[in-house]
């Protein structure tokens, strides 16, 4: 057995004990689209970030609570300290803080990538003891929370005040529906908050029905740079322009931050890529602006959601 397995167990059974044996909550938590901040700022930014959460959730828990990293970008926590939904609210708070600090420590106050915290929480025993079934439970609740499309947190059991995904269902479809009402072509360019949403979908469709999808970060550089911030961001905004209308309609794209565009490429593999980044920069070099700027551009392959 590994060293890294190894420990999973050890923090299994030490959840399964403290689900038998005390009064307490059981925590899932979640960091909202990381998968894309990762992605766009690179592992070592996003390590730094699990680190400083971790440490929030570690100063704002007991000493004989439980805490562990799960699946990358979220935690388990099983606290005998916070047993009511006030001592709940102030850990809540203070790891909404805590990200929101730490992101613009990290990247600045440009970031168009808005991380959240998502929680699902079960009360022990009042749930059951046997922690395979709260797992369940709170996995569940956190579930909830997510298909809202907005960061929150929820009890088993007490849900029924969270937004309904109804709403989230008709933001997707008010872009759709615009870009058909003015006969638009090529990519489907979303802001922020609704990339967000067809990411997530995007992830559990390749798992489901085994397919493939590529992620692409297109980076702009001026040649001068002393070139004006508002001139550099002109020449983006046209850029964008140029990459979406190359783009099939099947294909996504958002500015993630002020010089880059985020791509998600539908059932397409990186042998493709070049060969889509060439088109881009055939349209793009009709511009009289295509001398005064460089473009980058890396990818990788879309990993599907996690069972």
């Amino acid at each position: 057995m590994g060293e890294q397995e190894s420990r999973n167990e050890g923090i299994r059974e030490q959840l399964t004990n403290a689900c038998l044996n005390s009064e307490g909550l059981l925590m899932l938590i979640n960091l909202d689209n990381f998968q894309i901040f990762d992605y766009v700022y690179g592992k070592e930014v996003s390590d730094e970030l699990l680190r400083a959460i971790f440490k929030a959730i570690t100063d704002n828990t007991g000493a004989e609570d439980i805490r562990a990293s799960v699946g990358g970008d979220g935690f388990i926590v099983f606290s005998k300290t916070i047993t009511d939904n006030v001592s709940f609210s102030r850990l809540y708070g203070n790891m909404k803080n805590k990200l929101s600090e730490y992101v613009k420590h990290l990247v600045g106050e440009d970031m168009k990538i808005s991380l959240g915290v998502s929680v699902g929480v079960v009360m022990v025993p009042q749930e059951g003891t046997d922690f395979a079934e709260l797992f369940q439970k709170a996995n569940s609740a956190l579930e909830m929370v997510k298909i809202t499309g907005t960061s929150g947190c929820a009890f088993y059991g007490n849900t029924k005040n969270l937004p309904q995904a109804e709403n989230v269902s008709d933001k997707v479809q008010t872009v759709s529906r615009g870009l058909e009402e003015n006969g638009e072509t090529g990519a489907l360019w979303l802001e922020y908050d609704q990339f967000s949403i067809v990411y997530r979908f995007m992830r559990r469709y390749i798992q489901t029905y085994d397919r493939k999808a590529v992620k692409m970060l297109i980076t702009i550089h001026p040649i001068d740079v002393t070139m004006p911030e508002d001139e550099l961001a002109s020449i983006t905004r046209e850029f964008g322009m140029v990459v979406n209308k190359t783009l099939r309609k099947s294909d996504i794209m958002m500015q993630s931050r002020p010089h880059q565009y985020f791509l998600l490429l539908n059932e397409m593999d990186a042998a493709f890529i070049s060969k889509t980044y060439a088109r881009i920069m055939s349209n793009w070099q009709n511009s009289p602006n295509y001398y005064k700027v460089r473009t980058t551009y890396e990818c990788e392959d879309l990993k599907p959601a996690e069972q």
